[in-house]
């Protein structure tokens, strides 16, 4: 979207396309098909977190989905892609790594590599980072969460207050209410998995 704003386009095609799958499944791609929060998972399951605390100033991600767009508009630039751990990750150093001796690294290679790592150390002090508190395609998708036909449902009957499906939930809810709903839940699943009541589920 950001090349459409650069060009002075409305991005019609690739808007719409968002719209319609948060409709369909809010961040339900966050929490199944993302590979930068399979990345995220990853590095939890290396440190063995298993107490996920509370989120905080989980609304720093609208504040970058805003910015992103209004910095390609004024500054003609890709600024977010230029700044994007997930560059070096996906990009960098594949190409790094295919072509070694390739001696056209610039300012922004290094950049990259300088961000990568960073993040990697605010993933393993804080689970999902990324998805907490800077992704601006996961701040647009919960927009739809209420909206979306993927749910979570909470049955408030059969509901023991036990704590479980906080204490596993990656994104750090503070409320079971919250669960399906909040703009900050991926939908992953993790608290139905572990609810020994069944009083969430899944519903389409």
């Amino acid at each position: 979207m950001q090349q459409f704003i650069v060009y002075g386009k409305i991005p019609i095609y690739p808007l719409s396309f968002l719209v319609v799958y948060g409709v369909l499944a809010g961040r339900f791609f966050c929490g199944w098909g993302c590979p930068v929060g399979a990345f995220q998972d990853f590095i939890t399951y290396l440190k063995g977190e298993k107490n996920f605390k509370p989120t905080n100033f989980w609304y720093t991600k609208f504040f970058v989905l805003i910015l992103t767009p209004t910095l390609a508009w004024i500054g003609h630039d890709l600024y977010f892609c230029k700044v994007c751990f997930s560059g070096s990750l996906f990009a960098s150093i594949p190409f790094y790594l295919l072509n070694p001796t390739y001696k056209g690294y610039g300012f922004f290679f290094y950049l990259h590599i300088f961000i990568l790592v960073a993040f990697v150390v605010l993933a393993y002090f804080k689970s999902r980072f990324w998805c907490k508190y800077i992704c601006p395609i996961g701040a647009f998708y919960g927009f739809f969460n209420r909206l979306s036909m993927v749910k979570i449902k909470f049955n408030k009957e059969k509901c023991e207050n036990c704590g479980l499906c906080l204490n596993v939930c990656v994104m750090g809810l503070k409320r079971i209410e919250d669960f399906g709903v909040s703009t900050n839940c991926i939908l992953c699943g993790r608290c139905v998995e572990h609810c020994p009541k069944k009083a969430l589920k899944f519903t389409f």
